[in-house]
């Protein structure tokens, strides 16, 4: 058997971020030779690795990129299953790598294999849990200060040179924000997922039920009643109809007003809001 010195723990650490029990132990397996020890940690690890993967990954961090010209965006969900394994360099490292392979439009598998060694390394599951990579006239991303809540954002802009116009990427800025804050479902009604508003219906209908009132009243009626009631679903679920958390005005408004101020039509396109965890 090769005598294992502290050099050898040591170089294989380095090389490979193992624990040291863990390259103690490998290269006491591998007889001391370097490339067997490191192959052993490699299986051990994605064998560990392998174990974690039903884990729940509920912390992380998102990730986003625009273009310089600001018609190309991508954003990515990187989860795991603490807080502390969210902000550590590797964790980091390997998010802005999976960002530019969204924003280049890469094919992610890619990484399958570094995923496998970044499981193993920090002891956790980790997961590239939503990616999207958006264009338009001008696109438009935020991510909130815990780095939970991320949110794309396209606009159409029927002169395309006024994507450039400091009002018009306020406005895509201010929505944005918006779209954190109030989380809508939808740009329009029209977006809007039927199944979402028929559940919601069905709730209206349950609460009207409750009351002695309607007790008797046949369903019909009651449908009718909460037809009259849609407004506030609409208001909440619904960006362009949602208030502006700005100004007392509704987000539509706020939209044709700067599109009167610069002289060209500018339309919310499409939207995507991410969130990590509740």
């Amino acid at each position: 058997m090769a005598e294992i010195t502290a050099k050898m723990v040591a170089d294989l650490r380095k090389s490979t971020g193992a624990g040291m029990m863990d390259c103690k132990k490998a290269l006491s397996e591998a007889n001391g030779d370097f490339d067997e020890a490191v192959r052993v940690l490699r299986e051990k690890g994605q064998a560990k690795a392998a174990k974690r993967l039903g884990n729940e990954t509920k912390e992380g961090r998102m990730f986003a990129k625009v273009s310089e010209c600001g018609k190309t965006a991508a954003m990515i969900s990187l989860t795991c299953e603490t807080e502390p394994v969210a902000g550590v360099t590797e964790f980091v490292s390997f998010g802005e790598k999976v960002i530019e392979t969204v924003f280049n439009n890469e094919d992610l598998s890619i990484h399958d294999a570094e995923l496998t060694e970044i499981r193993a390394a920090l002891g956790e599951n980790i997961t590239i849990k939503e990616n999207i990579r958006m264009e338009g006239d001008l696109v438009e991303s935020y991510i909130h200060t815990n780095k939970k809540v991320g949110v794309l954002l396209t606009l159409s802009i029927e002169n395309n040179e006024m994507a450039s116009n400091d009002d018009v990427k306020e406005l895509a800025k201010n929505l944005t924000l918006q779209i954190a804050s109030l989380a809508p479902k939808s740009v329009g009604r029209e977006d809007l997922d039927p199944k979402y508003v028929e559940e919601e219906k069905e709730i209206l209908i349950v609460q009207l039920k409750e009351d002695p009132k309607n007790a008797n009243k046949p369903r019909e009626i009651l449908e009718k009643i909460v037809e009259g009631r849609l407004g506030k679903i609409f208001a909440e679920a619904c960006l362009l109809e949602q208030e502006y958390v700005k100004e007392k005005m509704q987000v539509r408004e706020l939209v044709e007003s700067i599109s009167k101020k610069v002289g060209t039509t500018v339309k919310v396109e499409k939207f995507v809001r991410y969130q990590i965890g509740g």
